[in-house]
């Protein structure tokens, strides 16, 4: 008697299938990077993470809560904040959470961060808080949105916390940049951009100042405890950046690229685990001005190497924001 042919054993269909799920499964294991390579704790550490109420903000303070560091959440939406803090103390049991408002884009509102902030001591700033593909629009101090909100706030930030991250161990400081530094220049002469303005290069110009910001303070606190450091998240889905997004401008493109942005982007807890290492791996003790990606050291960009640019323009944003150089 003869049965039929199985089907599933006499076809390449389901080798084929097999062959796809694992090439689509590494791909997205590739782009996601890797995980933080140290499991260090930072128990009894006090950490302020600006722009935390979502996204790989909040990823990130979700997971040094889990470490034990007690947290700031530093944002401009305290509704939205509030319920990120809860949020994070129903997931992490006894974790140390408290939400204060920021907005980076105002002055005003950073003073009043720094001057009401009863901590004597901070052991890592994250500047992580941001925005992108933002139409022109100035701040009630005069500065373009981009330059204002992911570049002066978190300098100005920066040198009101000096003295408490100088009263901890290792201080460290850590800022956000993206690759979109790269190819971006700074325009001294009209640091808003008013004379040619597109979101795409004031944004890009706002990550390179962390950058030139980073090399600079690296130099200029070299005899201190405190390390500064860049890093590059990578291009990140499911996050705020993308709502103005040309990726997200119509319906129909929103669908055609869905399948390639869920393949080759990464999640914000993927994107998280370099700001992870830098906050607490134990080997960077001592490592400053540097430029981190995927957990790794990376080569600085040309232009992220002028010194001379560099100086010029912290002096220049001391300026801006009406502090003195260290």
């Amino acid at each position: 008697m003869e049965f039929p042919a199985d089907p599933l054993t006499s076809s390449w269909w389901p080798y084929i299938i097999a062959l796809v799920v694992g090439v689509v499964t590494w791909i997205r294991s590739y782009m996601g990077g890797p995980d933080c390579p140290n499991s260090q704790r930072i128990d009894g550490k006090r950490v302020i993470v600006t722009g935390s109420s979502s996204g790989i903000g909040f990823e990130v303070a979700l997971e040094l809560a889990k470490r034990g560091g007690h947290l700031i959440l530093a944002c401009r939406d305290e509704t939205a904040a509030e319920s990120a803090a809860n949020d994070i103390k129903k997931r992490v049991r006894n974790s140390s959470v408290t939400v204060k408002l920021l907005n980076l884009s105002s002055l005003k509102s950073v003073l009043e961060f720094a001057e009401t902030l009863e901590w004597d001591r901070l052991d890592i700033l994250v500047n992580n808080a941001g925005l992108a593909f933002y139409p022109f629009e100035k701040t009630e101090d005069g500065f373009e949105m981009h330059l204002a909100s992911n570049y002066l706030g978190h300098f100005l930030l920066t040198h009101l916390m000096l003295p408490k991250l100088k009263a901890a161990p290792n201080g460290r400081i850590i800022n956000v940049s993206s690759q979109a530094h790269v190819v971006s220049e700074i325009n001294m002469f009209d640091l808003n951009r008013e004379s040619n303005y597109t979101p795409r290069e004031a944004f890009g110009q706002s990550k390179l100042a962390l950058v030139l910001m980073t090399c600079e303070l690296a130099r200029r606190l070299k005899d201190t405890s405190v390390t500064i450091n860049a890093l590059n998240p990578g291009i990140v889905r499911s996050t705020k950046h993308m709502r103005r997004s040309p990726l997200s401008s119509s319906l129909m493109i929103k669908v055609a690229m869905y399948p390639w942005m869920w393949l080759l982007m990464k999640t914000p807890s993927q994107a998280a685990q370099t700001y992870i290492y830098l906050a607490v791996a134990p080997e960077l003790t001592n490592v400053s001005g540097k430029y981190f990606c995927d957990c790794q050291v990376t080569e600085l960009s040309n232009n992220a190497k002028d010194e001379k640019m560099a100086t010029d323009l912290y002096i220049k944003s001391c300026e801006l924001v009406h502090t003195d150089p260290i």
